[in-house]
């Protein structure tokens, strides 16, 4: 082997140690680089749950002040002031406004009187407040004052109290009466030991069922009422049972019973349903030449050709009238 063949292998071993180091030391740069990223990104995160504990201290702070507060709290409720609780006012669950305005997460001012504002309508805040202290809501059926219910709900909804809407819902509020009979026979009685009194009807609109008008009794007796979704091609077929309540009355009562559903039952077209009702007790009167349509708030009623086990039908029974409301 030459001399000049050896100085080449040699210099070309040099050339590729050369370039070794430089891929090693490029490398080691970005290795280096690298951990510089990830120091930085850890003391970043580092920094960030520092904050993240210090905004949680805090915030901790201010609910415990808040909860441990027995002190009276006042409101200005649209120029109206009530004196209450943060107790009271954090009773009800989410989504209560009230719950949010006091959690302490927000900073709260009161006024030159001390007095948080709120502003809204404060002729309905006694019921509400009412509501929050021990969670009831009273209002008698009859003869209630329904634009006040619809305003309290409207309240209600903005304060975000769901159980108070739900209690306001179960009142015949914008009430339409589908009165089905055209006689309704006080004179004779009747006694219903067969099995239930049933109706089957249907509706041209989505509306909501209330309740159910039935005849007075001569006696006393509890109604055990149903309503129920049938089958359209068979009526005692039942599709599901909806909703029920049970009352008892008394000849006192008079000779039309009103019985209410502890909340509106959602009525579609298409659909075909039954109201059907067990009397356990005295006889009763009946509703005869009853109306196969009727509307009623711009709502069509059809009532089907029907025989109840007790032997009633479509024509005459104890339903003379049904309780819906109309939905705008």
């Amino acid at each position: 082997m030459s001399c000049a063949n050896t100085c080449s292998r040699v210099d070309e071993s040099m050339d590729r140690v050369k370039q070794g180091m430089r891929d090693l030391d490029s490398r080691m740069e970005d290795l280096r680089a690298a951990l510089e990223q990830e120091v930085e990104d850890i003391n970043k995160a580092r920094k960030e749950l520092e904050q993240d504990q210090q905004r949680f201290e805090e915030e901790s702070k201010r609910i415990q002040e808040v909860m441990n507060e027995s002190e009276q709290v006042r409101l200005n409720v649209g120029g109206h002031e009530f004196t209450t609780t943060v107790t009271t006012l954090r009773n009800a669950p989410s989504p209560s406004l009230f719950n949010a305005m006091f959690s302490g997460r927000h900073s709260l001012k009161p006024d030159k009187n001390g007095c948080f504002f709120i502003d809204r309508d404060g002729r309905h805040f006694h019921d509400i407040l009412n509501y929050l202290r021990d969670g009831s809501f009273s209002c008698p059926m009859e003869n209630a004052d329904f634009k006040y219910l619809l305003e309290l709900k409207s309240e209600a909804e903005y304060y975000g109290l769901c159980g108070l809407v739900e209690k306001i819902e179960k009142y015949p509020y914008s009430m339409t009466r589908v009165v089905r009979t055209s006689q309704l026979n006080t004179v004779d009685s009747w006694l219903y030991e067969d099995g239930q009194d049933e109706i089957v009807f249907s509706v041209d609109k989505e509306c909501q069922l209330l309740g159910a008008g039935l005849c007075g009794t001569e006696g006393g007796f509890t109604v055990e009422l149903e309503l129920l979704e049938v089958a359209q091609d068979d009526f005692s077929a039942e599709v599901t049972n909806i909703t029920d309540v049970a009352q008892s009355f008394t000849k006192a009562d008079g000779p039309l019973l009103k019985m209410f559903f502890d909340g509106p039952a959602r009525l579609l077209p298409g659909k075909f349903y039954m109201l059907s009702a067990l009397i356990k007790g005295s006889e009763s009167h009946c509703c005869e030449d009853c109306m196969d349509s009727v509307v009623a708030g711009g709502v069509r009623v059809n009532f089907h050709v029907w025989e109840s086990p007790n032997g009633t039908n479509e024509l005459r029974g104890q339903f003379p009238e049904l309780y819906v409301r109309v939905l705008i």
